[in-house]
């Protein structure tokens, strides 16, 4: 594609959700005016359709007095609106893929719940696909259909929401999975802490990049994890890890989160 292309596209089909929602916004240009930029830019359609599809999706991600949101400017909305209207200007366009970047870890604890149900709602509704990217993973176990693992550029696991959640696990999201926060004291959960340095991305280790902080490189034999990145492995259906650990290393691993026998 030329840039030109690849601008239209990016703008149109795959828009993006930022993890800050006032830096993402003009904050010198009335919100209609950003909604309408969409489908007048990418589209090509008159201002009147334009400022109708930004009421429509103003509406759809539940904004109180559309009309009195598209004339306002960006400072004067609370975060959980700026963060509305972002993911509304991300469905003024074709949408056929939404890329969210951290889309509520900016908002306070309190309107997440609300902006993570808003997406989940959006997304049947606009049979979109929703790339979400977070470091949360109790959010993102109850978002995702399924799940990437990803450590320095490399997939270190994937496969449905229960397949990553449940043994067995790479060391990397064993790891992971043991600092979710858990409020339920009838739940169980392995404290795994690791030790070193985080490698540099532009300059990774040899082999696994995962080598320097792993607990388990010592139980695989001849330095393999040193030595050689590890060849991606398909476990049952579509579960997939990269790791030198045998089948039945994987088979013994305990799981991380359990619940406590009464």
């Amino acid at each position: 594609m030329t840039p030109e292309e690849l601008r239209d596209v990016r703008g149109s089909q795959i828009p993006m959700i930022f993890q800050e929602p006032m830096a993402s916004l003009n904050p010198a240009m009335r919100i209609g005016k950003q909604l309408m930029e969409v489908p007048m830019i990418h589209e090509g359609v008159n201002a009147e359709e334009a400022y109708a599809r930004a009421l429509e999706v103003v509406t759809d991600v539940k904004l109180p007095d559309p009309e009195r949101m598209l004339k306002s400017f960006p400072h004067q909305l609370s975060g959980d609106q700026q963060q509305r209207i972002v993911i509304a200007r991300a469905l003024a366009g074709d949408a056929r893929i939404v890329v969210a970047d951290e889309p509520v870890s900016a908002l306070d604890v309190s309107v997440q719940a609300a902006v993570t149900d808003l997406l989940m709602e959006i997304q049947r509704e606009h049979k979109t696909t929703l790339l979400f990217n977070s470091h949360d993973l109790s959010i993102v176990r109850y978002l995702s259909d399924r799940v990437m693992v990803m450590y320095l550029g490399h997939v270190v696991e994937m496969g449905t929401t229960d397949q990553v959640f449940a043994p067995p696990n790479p060391p990397y999201t064993e790891a992971l999975l043991s600092v979710v926060p858990i409020a339920d004291t009838s739940v169980n959960k392995k404290h795994i802490l690791l030790e070193g340095d985080i490698p540099s991305a532009m300059n990774p280790p040899s082999g696994c990049p995962f080598q320097t902080r792993c607990g388990w490189k010592s139980k695989v034999p001849g330095n393999r994890c040193e030595t050689h990145v590890p060849d991606v492995r398909k476990l049952q259906g579509a579960h997939q890890i990269k790791c030198h650990l045998t089948d039945k290393q994987l088979a013994d691993m305990e799981p991380v989160i359990k619940i406590a026998a009464e």
